[in-house]
């Protein structure tokens, strides 16, 4: 049986994509450290994206367990009017995701995000986007260090933003 079938032969959870978040941003950081920025920035965007979808099941009442497509689904269709009117991108848009975390925290009268928040989902947003996996890339190593310091702080805060 190939790679795949076996993946697929069990429904992604939000405990598996919360461990995958955890283990995309490792592997950033080992890319980073082999020079290669542009990959390192790519594969540290992808846990981003994984980091603010679990955060916004839990505050949905997700548990570990719940298929991931099951939150998923509601959220096809929403969009945000502007000026947070950013596209969905097929499900990977870190700004929807940062507006729907922050969104579903007011409507169930959380604390508010750290004040944080804001300033590193603009930074991720405008330096990660899912159509990168088609660009050969030039990052600098500066920018990889710029943008794995933002991603780092949405995984170390997760579950403040979870809560």
């Amino acid at each position: 049986m190939g790679y795949r079938a076996i993946l697929e032969a069990s429904p992604e959870t939000v405990q598996d994509m919360e461990i995958a978040a955890q283990r995309r941003l490792e592997e950033a950081y080992i890319l980073f450290g082999a020079g290669k920025n542009h990959t390192a920035i790519y594969i540290a965007g992808l846990s981003a994206e994984m980091y603010l979808k679990t955060a916004c099941f839990f505050l949905g009442g997700a548990r570990p367990a719940d298929s991931i497509q099951a939150h998923l689904a509601p959220l096809r269709s929403k969009r945000y009017r502007p000026p947070f009117k950013k596209d969905f991108e097929s499900g990977h848009g870190l700004w929807f995701w940062c507006q729907e975390l922050l969104d579903r925290r007011r409507r169930i009268r959380r604390r508010k995000a750290p004040n944080r928040f804001r300033q590193v989902a603009a930074s991720i947003y405008d330096d990660w986007f899912i159509g990168m996996r088609y660009r050969p890339g030039s990052a600098t190593r500066d920018d990889a260090a710029s943008f794995l310091t933002q991603v780092a702080w949405i995984a170390n805060n997760h579950a403040v933003l979870r809560t």
